[in-house]
């Protein structure tokens, strides 16, 4: 609806013109679309991507999800970290990131499925409860630009307003687990 307002279109004219502005717009919210890829921003494409642990590539596939026997993810320890760094300074205003949920759940899962006697519903063990994004100042030393403490969703939009030439995200805490299983990370 968004998009046919916005362009003038009906319905109809959605799907003729602007399908894959719909679908982008879909994955971009965590909306999983089978053999479609999310774009990812060229802003996160283009930086440095290291990891003080394990591959971060994954986290900029566009696959937000693990699909058949791939991943799709990275995994660190609490308080490794992931880094993106920018040939020259950057205005970033959003991080977003895509965390471990276990989608492998059975629907019946699903509260409706509950019978009256459950156990009560738990934040999944690996997802990130608590992490801080840091930015790179003008004097090379790391400043925290936002911190999250309490996070129980699997998308997570952090707003920024900085400019800086490299940003790090530092995971402090899960929900139980000891390592951390993140599927995306971008910058805007």
């Amino acid at each position: 609806a968004a998009i046919a307002s916005r362009e003038g279109l009906v319905p109809r004219g959605v799907y003729e013109q602007k399908i894959a502005d719909l679908k982008q717009t879909l994955m971009d919210d965590d909306c999983f679309l089978p053999w479609n890829v999310r774009e990812v921003p060229e802003l996160s494409k283009s930086a440095k991507l290291t990891a003080s642990e394990g591959d971060p590539e994954p986290l900029r596939n566009g696959i937000d999800r693990p699909v058949g026997d791939e991943d799709n993810g990275w995994t660190g320890s609490i308080d490794s970290w992931v880094e993106y760094t920018f040939d020259e300074p950057q205005e970033l205003s959003q991080a977003r990131f895509i965390f471990e949920t276990n989608l492998d759940h059975r629907w019946r899962s699903m509260r409706c499925a509950y019978p009256l006697d459950a156990k009560p519903i738990r934040v999944h063990p690996g997802m990130v409860k608590a992490f801080r994004i840091e930015t790179m100042g003008g004097d090379g030393q790391w400043q925290v630009a936002a911190k999250v403490e309490n996070n129980y969703q699997r998308l997570a939009r952090v707003p920024l307003d900085v400019e800086t030439t490299a940003i790090r995200f530092v995971p402090e805490a899960t929900w139980g687990a000891e390592q951390v299983h993140v599927f995306a990370w971008d910058v805007r």
